[in-house]
Parts: structure tokens; C-alpha cells; sequence
């Protein structure tokens, strides 16, 4: 396994594609679709001894730009197979409106008209990616992808994306976490419908909190993540993100003492500073973490004119 780093335009930094020099040659995830960033990655497969036309099976953990851009262009030099869960595989469709999807959620947590047009007034650094005219190959939970000498178990962990997927080599005990899991930060569980329920909206951090206790479970020797360096003490990596989560119910929980608020004011005073499609993520981290604490019971809420309205 060979970890390439690829430059994103995203204040994130860079992103980790991984090569497996194992028959057949794969990728685990492919890059931003931006010129400097397939430069880079066409010449580290250089110095490795490989060819992005060597490339058999692509990999995606899941569809955000920075991580599946590439995979396209890649697929269509090489005739190589995109791996990926199919929930991801929507989110690449065109004929998925994702601001639409979304926006109920958006105007149920009180965002105003303004600020919406600020949040999608702001154009993606990214093309939006695509697979068309790729062969693709859809992954579930418990999947095995097999190689010669080897196989990766398919572990399906929501939370950030709702197809969301994670590698686990149970051999060698490597886990390559996409975004699942990171050395630096906590991933973003952004606000998504849910696939299976129209209408309603993915419990994104309850499913990322189970999604902690699955992995805690597993023998894991090595993490191979989406962004940052490797390392070994993965329930280190699992305890600061507990932590951090419970810190944000505290905060939340301190927001709302005698109070009522909707998730946009909350946000508002939890991130004060945010601006264009950072104020989306600011409220992603804010709704999710308040549908937990109405799930729980230690907040309630109601509705008027639409608007969500949250107390302790």
C-alpha cells in the first residue's frame, strides 16, 4: 500500500489517495478533478513503477469532490471499474438536485432568504463529479473486495455522507477511514435526507456515533485516513471524537438554558463567523447535534410557520 498525498483547494488541505500494489492495481479514492492535482497524481504513480492507464478498480469511500473528482477521468484513460456504495453513486447523478434536497431542512432551522443566497451563492472550487459512461460496481456493507493476495472488508459507516465507506484489511489490521476517521479534526455530518425514509432527514450523528462503537470493536493496527498522516491509536482518534460531540451537547445544552431557539440562531452564536457554504456546515454540526438531543429526551422542540424551535 502506497499513500499519495494530492492537493485539494479546500481549506481542509490535502487529500489521500491510496494505491494497492496488488493484482488487480487499485485506488482507494481518486482526487480533486483539477489539473494540478491529476499532475501530481499521474506522477507519484510514475515513481511507483505504475500508470494511471495500469489502474484496474477505483475505489470510492465516498462522492464529495475532493475525494471522487478524478475517478472519471481515470476510469475513462484506463477502462477501470468505480467501486462505490449506491448512495453515493446518486449524489453523483445530475439529475440529483442536492440544493433542492436540502433545502426544506435549510428553511425548517430558520435560515433567512439572505443568508440562503449567500450559502448557495457560493460556487464549489470543484466541478460537481460524475461517473457517466464509467463501469461502476456498487458496494454494501460486508462486501469483499478481493485481490491476489488478499481481500478488504466493506464496511458501510455514515455520518459525514450517507454512503459513506470504510476498508478494513483484516490481515495486515489496516483500516482506510475516508473522512470517517481523521488524526486532526472530527468529520462534518452534514445535513442529507434520508435515502429510505422521503421526507425525512438522516439522523447523520447517530449514525456516526454507532458508527465509532462498529470500528472501537475491530482490531485495528493501522489508519490509513482520508486527510493527514497515518497512525496507530485509532481509539484515540475514537475517544477525541466522542469527546468532541459531548462537548457540543454541553455547549448546546448551555445555549438553550431558559431559552428557545431555532438551529440557525444556535449556529449563529455557537459560529459567529462563518460565511458562504460554511455557514451550511456550521449548521450541519449544529441540526445534527440537536436531533441526538431531541432523540435522547433532553431537549424538546416545536414548530411554527415551519421553523423548528429547540429548549432544554
Amino acid at each position: 500500500m502506497f499513500q499519495i498525498i494530492v492537493p485539494t483547494p479546500y481549506a481542509v488541505g490535502p487529500v489521500n489517495v491510496y494505491l494497492i500494489k496488488s493484482d488487480p492495481l487499485t485506488l482507494i479514492d481518486a482526487g480533486p478533478n483539477n489539473a494540478k492535482a491529476a499532475k501530481v497524481l499521474e506522477g507519484m504513480l510514475t515513481s511507483l513503477g505504475s500508470n494511471v492507464k495500469d489502474i484496474k478498480r477505483i475505489v470510492i469511500t465516498h462522492a464529495h469532490p475532493d475525494h471522487s473528482g478524478l475517478a472519471s477521468d481515470i476510469a475513462h484513460k484506463s477502462g477501470a471499474t468505480v467501486l462505490m456504495h449506491p448512495w453515493e453513486l446518486k449524489r453523483m447523478d445530475k439529475t440529483t438536485d442536492l440544493i433542492k434536497e436540502r433545502l426544506p431542512y435549510v428553511i425548517e432551522a430558520g435560515v433567512p432568504q439572505t443568508v440562503m443566497a449567500e450559502m448557495y451563492g457560493e460556487r464549489d472550487k470543484l466541478p460537481r463529479p460524475n461517473v457517466d459512461n464509467c463501469r461502476v460496481e456498487e458496494l454494501k456493507d460486508d462486501d469483499n473486495i478481493k485481490f491476489a493476495d488478499g481481500e478488504l472488508q466493506v464496511l458501510h459507516l455514515p455520518g459525514h455522507s450517507p454512503g459513506h465507506t470504510c476498508l478494513y484489511d483484516p490481515e495486515q489490521k489496516t483500516f482506510f477511514s475516508g473522512d470517517f476517521l481523521l488524526p486532526h479534526i472530527t468529520p462534518n455530518p452534514v445535513i442529507e435526507p434520508d435515502p429510505e425514509k422521503p421526507g425525512q432527514r438522516l439522523p447523520t450523528l447517530k449514525q456516526y456515533l454507532n458508527g465509532l462503537d462498529k470500528v472501537d470493536r475491530f482490531n485495528i493496527g493501522m489508519v490509513c485516513p482520508g486527510h493527514g498522516g497515518v497512525f496507530n491509536d485509532y481509539r484515540g482518534a475514537v475517544n477525541v471524537a466522542r469527546r468532541h460531540h459531548e462537548s457540543q451537547f454541553n455547549t448546546i445544552l448551555n445555549k438553550l438554558n431558559g431559552r428557545e431557539l431555532n438551529a440557525y440562531a444556535l449556529s449563529k452564536e455557537v459560529y459567529p463567523n462563518l460565511h458562504g457554504w460554511d455557514i451550511f456546515l456550521g449548521l450541519s454540526e449544529i441540526q445534527a447535534h440537536l436531533d441526538f438531543l431531541v432523540e435522547q429526551g433532553r431537549i424538546s422542540f416545536s414548530k411554527e410557520k415551519g421553523v423548528s424551535y429547540y429548549r432544554a
